[in-house]
């Protein structure tokens, strides 16, 4: 029996192809979580990067009061409670590698506008707004620590739902100056997407826990 031939692909449909891909799973990766109008609705911190180049929302529905979820916020950032997500890559980049906690720490809960919360070594965000227990805002740019490429702002958002559910959104802004930071960001906001995803469902299964 003759086995029919494939036809041939010419490499630069192959690379297209590869390259339309990319750019449908940039975009599915951007809103993880997030309804349509989620993604597009304004959130606290958007006024601080109104050039953005990149934005993503993302979320997920906890089954818990926003009062409930606030505390684990508070703890956030490196030295502190963690990020709640994979220590392992934190620790790598940080000179103070945390195992992120599993239970709310009452000497964390003090965290203040102004306040600086390290992601990792020379990624330092400051702490733009405090609106408990409904938005935590952090910020970043070139000015405040030289060695970051971008401005970005990183928004926390608590929505109350009907029957004591929240929707936590996680939003991002970024811009930065020249082409070279835009491909670097391209390609670590896929690691951006993991980790965020990681952080959004172990925020879940910790408050859940002790709701």
């Amino acid at each position: 029996m003759r086995v029919p031939r494939l036809p041939r692909i010419h490499p630069i449909l192959l690379l297209a192809g590869a390259a339309g891909a990319v750019a449908v799973g940039a975009r599915l990766h951007r809103t993880w979580g997030a309804t349509a109008e989620e993604a597009t609705a304004p959130l606290p911190g958007d006024e601080l990067v109104p050039d953005f180049k990149f934005r993503s929302t993302r979320a997920i529905t906890i089954e818990a009061a926003p009062e409930a979820v606030w505390p684990w916020l508070m703890q956030l950032g490196m030295g502190r409670g963690g990020w709640y997500s994979y220590d392992n890559w934190a620790a790598l980049l940080s000179s103070v590698p945390t195992t992120s906690t599993t239970q709310v720490i009452e000497e964390l809960q003090g965290l203040k506008e102004g306040d600086l919360v390290d992601l990792i070594d020379m990624i330092i965000f400051k702490v733009h707004t405090i609106d408990a227990p409904n938005a935590l805002v952090l910020y970043a740019d070139q000015d405040m620590v030289p060695h970051q490429p971008w401005t970005k702002s990183w928004a926390f958002v608590l929505k109350p739902l009907p029957g004591g559910a929240t929707r936590l959104l996680v939003r991002e802004l970024s811009t930065w100056p020249n082409r070279q930071v835009g491909l670097i960001t391209a390609v670590s906001g896929w690691a951006w997407f993991w980790a965020t995803r990681r952080q959004l469902k172990n925020l879940k299964s910790l408050v859940e826990a002790q709701s």
